[in-house]
Parts: C-alpha cells; sequence; structure tokens
C-alpha cells in the first residue's frame, strides 16, 4: 500500500458560499475515506488522487496547479463534479472497455483552463450532450495506450486540439456519437472508431499538424453514406503524406479488408482502393479467414445442452487443469448453459474444479498440498480424485506451466498424460484431453515460447491418437482465432499484432470472450466423446 502524505488539509467556504471545499495538495490514497465521499477540493498545491478513489462527486478547482487521477487496473472510478480553475488535469489509468470503464460524468461543465490528459487506460466522457466534458486541448495516452470512449454527444470543446500519442495504440471511440473540436495530431498508431449507428467527427485543418508519419491511424466501423468525418472545409485540411497515413478497416457494404483513404473537395475522408499486406506471416485474405474460422466458430455449449443432450442426470464430469481451470471461468461458463439448455435445464449435472494453479502434468497426476481449487487446499493424485468423485466424464487442460517455467521434458509430459489416460480408463471414465493455448497473443509466431507450445501440443495430439481418446486442439482454435482478430493491418501494409486483450487480459488467463470460447470447444470436446460411448 502507498504511504500517504497529507501537506495540507482544511475546510474553506467556496464561492457561493453554500457548499464547503477541502484545501488539499499532494498524495491521497483514498480521499473519499479521508475526507469524506461527498467532499469538493481546492487545490493549495499540485495533488494526487490514488487508484481506490471510486466515487467522486465533489468539484475540483485546479487554483493554477496540477491535478492527477490515479487509478490503475479495471478499476470503475467516477469523477461526477466539475473541474474549474486554471492547471492541469492528469487521468491515470485504469478501467476497461465495455465492462468498467472510469467515467468523467456530472451535470456541469467542466471549465478549467489547462490541459486534459489520458495517460493510459479507457475514459468514458459522459456530460450530457453540450457539456464540456473536455474544455480545452485533450491528450490520449502518453507512454502507453488509451482510449477515450464517448457516452454522448459534443464532450470535447469544438476549439480544443487533440493528441494521439504513446508507445502502444491510442484512440477515440465515437460509439455513434457526433463530435468536434479544431485539430487532431497523430504521434502514434491510433483508431478512430465511428461506433454501430451513424456517427460525424467535425476536425478543423490539421494540414499543418506535426503528424508523426512513420505512425498509421485506422478508422474503424466506417458506414458509407452514413457516417461523416471531415477535416477542414475545402479538401485541403490534411497534406497528401497525412492521408497516405489513414486507413480505413472493413467498411459498411464493402468487401471486407483496410482501405486506403481519399478527400473530397469538402473535407470528407473517405475510402479509397484496397491495401495489401506486404510480405505477411501468414495468409491474410478473406478466403483463409474463412477456413480458420472453422476452427474456432464451434457450437459446442449448444450441441452439448440442447435438445437431444447427452448428459445425463447425475453426470458428474471433472476438471483437471492450471490456473486457467482454477479460476473456474469457463467451468462457470458451461455450468450455466447446462441450466438453462433445452435439454439439460431439468436434469442434475455435476461439474467438479479440480484445477491446481500453477500446476503442471506432473502436479496433475501425482497430487499436491497445496493450490488446488477452490482457494489453496490440497489435492490428490488424479486416480484418486476422478474416483472418489466417481466422475464420468474428465477433462485435462493443462501444459502451460511445463513450457512456460516448470520445464517439463517432453518425454516426461507425454508419460504423464498417457497415465493421465489410463488412470481414466481404468476407472471407467470418459476422459477429454485439450491442448494448451498461448503464452502471449503474437499469432505471427514470434514468441519465443511458440516453438515449444507447439511442440508440446503435439504430443497431446500424440497421446490421443495412440489412445482413443477425444482431442479438444485449444492450440488451432487460438492461433485461428488471433490471426483472424489480433492481427490488424495498417495502411502502410504492416501487420500489428498484439500480445493480450482479446482472448486473454495478460497473454495466458482468459478474458470474458475467452472463457466463452473454452467453453464452446470445451463443451464440444464433451459432446464428442459421449457420442462415441
Amino acid at each position: 500500500m502507498k504511504r500517504v502524505i497529507v501537506l495540507a488539509a482544511a475546510c474553506v467556504a467556496s464561492a457561493a458560499g453554500l457548499a464547503r471545499a477541502t484545501d488539499i495538495t499532494g498524495n491521497h490514497e483514498n480521499p473519499n475515506e479521508e475526507f469524506g465521499k461527498d467532499a469538493s477540493y481546492n487545490l493549495v498545491g499540485d495533488a494526487t488522487f490514488g487508484w481506490r478513489t471510486g466515487m467522486v462527486p465533489g468539484d475540483i478547482d485546479l487554483n493554477g496547479h496540477a491535478f492527477v487521477m490515479e487509478t490503475g487496473g479495471g478499476n470503475h472510478t467516477v469523477f461526477s463534479g466539475a473541474i474549474t480553475g486554471q492547471g492541469s488535469f492528469e487521468w491515470r489509468g485504469g478501467g476497461v472497455p465495455q465492462v468498467a470503464p472510469s467515467v468523467l460524468s456530472g451535470d456541469k461543465p467542466n471549465t478549467f483552463r489547462g490541459t486534459f490528459t489520458l495517460t493510459r487506460g479507457v475514459l468514458d466522457l459522459d456530460k450530457p450532450a453540450g457539456l464540456d466534458a473536455i474544455p480545452g486541448d485533450l491528450i490520449i495516452g502518453t507512454k502507453e495506450s488509451a482510449m477515450v470512449q464517448l457516452n454522448k454527444s459534443h464532450q470535447i470543446n469544438d476549439a480544443a486540439s487533440v493528441t494521439l500519442s504513446g508507445t502502444g495504440v491510442s484512440g477515440l471511440e465515437l460509439r455513434g456519437h457526433d463530435e468536434k473540436f479544431a485539430s487532431l495530431t497523430i504521434g502514434s498508431h491510433s483508431v478512430i472508431d465511428m461506433g454501430d449507428k451513424p456517427a460525424m467527427l467535425t476536425i478543423g485543418d490539421c494540414s499543418a499538424c506535426p503528424w508523426e508519419l512513420t505512425k498509421t491511424m485506422t478508422i474503424l466501423s466506417y458506414k458509407p453514406g452514413k457516417d461523416k468525418l471531415t477535416f477542414g472545409k475545402d479538401g485541403k485540411g490534411l497534406s497528401k503524406e497525412q492521408i497516405a497515413r489513414i486507413g480505413f478497416d472493413k467498411p459498411a457494404g464493402l468487401p471486407a479488408g483496410l482501405y486506403a483513404a481519399q478527400m473530397t473537395r469538402d473535407g470528407q475522408l473517405v475510402p479509397d482502393v484496397l491495401v495489401r499486406a506486404i510480405n505477411p506471416p501468414f495468409d491474410v485474405s478473406p478466403k483463409a479467414e474463412v477456413t480458420r474460422a472453422k476452427l474456432y466458430k464451434v457450437p459446442g455449449l449448444a450441441s452439448l445442452t440442447g435438445k437431444g443432450s447427452p448428459l445425463k442426470d447425475g453426470l458428474t464430469i471433472d476438471f483437471f487443469g492450471d490456473s486457467i481451470t482454477w479460476q473456474d471461468g469457463f467451468i462457470g461458463v458451461i455450468n450455466q448453459a447446462i441450466k438453462t439448455g433445452e435439454g439439460t435445464q431439468s436434469r442434475s449435472v455435476k461439474l467438479v474444479n479440480r484445477g491446481i494453479n500453477g500446476g503442471g502434468v506432473l502436479q496433475v497426476r501425482d497430487g499436491v498440498t497445496n493450490s488446488a481449487f477452490p482457494g489453496n487446499s490440497a489435492q490428490k493424485p488424479f486416480a484418486e480424485m476422478i474416483s472418489a468423485d466417481k466422475a464420468d466424464v474428465v477433462v485435462v487442460f493443462i501444459g502451460i506451466n511445463d513450457v512456460w517455467w516448470r520445464n517439463t521434458t517432453p518425454e516426461v509430459f507425454e508419460k504423464a498424460l498417457s497415465d493421465l489416460i489410463a488412470s481414466a480408463k481404468a476407472n471407467k471414465t470418459v476422459p477429454v484431453l485439450a491442448t494448451m493455448t498461448v503464452h502471449g497473443e503474437l499469432s505471427d509466431g514470434n514468441n519465443g515460447d511458440d516453438p515449444k507450445i507447439e511442440a508440446y501440443s503435439e504430443v497431446t495430439r500424440k497421446v490421443t491418437q495412440a489412445t482413443g481418446t477425444t482431442l479438444v486442439d485449444l492450440r488451432k482454435a487460438y492461433v485461428a482465432y488471433l490471426q483472424n482478430h489480433n492481427a490488424q493491418l495498417r495502411v502502410d501494409g504492416t501487420l500489428y499484432i498484439k500480445t493480450s486483450g482479446f482472448l486473454t487480459y495478460d497473454g495466458v488467463h482468459p478474458t470474458g470472450p475467452g472463457n466463452i470460447l473454452l467453453a464452446n470447444l470445451i463443451g464440444d470436446g464433451i459432446f464428442r466423446a459421449l457420442g462415441k460411448q
């Protein structure tokens, strides 16, 4: 925990004489606890509010000083007061798109004179349309990726200059709302997402703005004839060099692909010709995308829980694995599908989580003294557990720790997997064996662990073939998904490949969509395994 430094804290009457503001300076871990959740603040020096701030309904008068709102991780931090005075406002962090973004809201406009900087993370602008959430210049991203999302139209002052910067990908997501500001400067690879509904973004003449011409900007969700993206008024609002760095990804109604930009005489940017990838590390053609999609678009849960489901009343399914299993994410998705499925909602099906946090194949086979689900409990060897559980089906999804840091040899890995299958069959338990997924989401094959992951996944495939066991090839499905979704073609013909954020939040552990994908693929494996009986 941070040390809390309070250099000044005193209550004074506000200019209106009705409310009272707290003089603050220095670092404050959680001002809601320190000063009360309804407090307003008058800066008498530079100040920082810690990441545990939560809801901040009061006002802030910058009073000539710098203010930092420091929110980390996926914290849902909401500031709903008014920011006044003169000084800089920096919002560091957090927030998760669509789930728990940080929010700048409230029914009063912000009027401070200074620059608003979103250092990293995701921030929703949620003032009533026409009230300034951002009254002056806006910087999105400095050292990391950052995204500003509009919950309503016209959140940024018309005279503001907006800069997209940082070492990652920063951007502005309109979400179908209208916005207008004076200029846009590009300092990083960036995106503008128009949203699902028609939107209009009006930007002034940027031809003299200092764009970093080694970077690109991608326009997402553009709907020709419905959306409007304008720079200036006369077709000269961007230079030819700037226009050459802008692309439109999958515009509605056009063949899928990335399109270069062109500018009309009235300053509108519109799609032009298709961009071709330069020496891509894998096939990026639409035909290849369709072929890859068949590997992961599997209706496993629908098959497993629908009419004619093979899941009988009283069936028990054990799940063995590492922290991905231990977190209980994809198991929870499967369980919910069983409870609501047309063919299973009236049946009692027991799912047992036997995941081991940090476990490898030997820990699954031989048991552990701690780290098993739930919490940090002990777990007996695999053969004893499936016998005690009276498991009808067992799913084994293991390997990433063996590759990552346990240094399990391929020979030991193969022997242990074979032992698990033999124990399952001896117990008359139907086995389902899954390959590992990823350590990092680098779908171009440049991840240092990729060769080992592929080699050990091949061991898993070999064991299933030798023993007649049902295989769930998560590795192939994940790579196919990431090549279709994580690799973004840029207008200069290069591919940008993220290392996390689609199926995993850290390169290993699944996000919500990741758990849904796992549940469908593993559910399909269970369905196929029971179909053999």
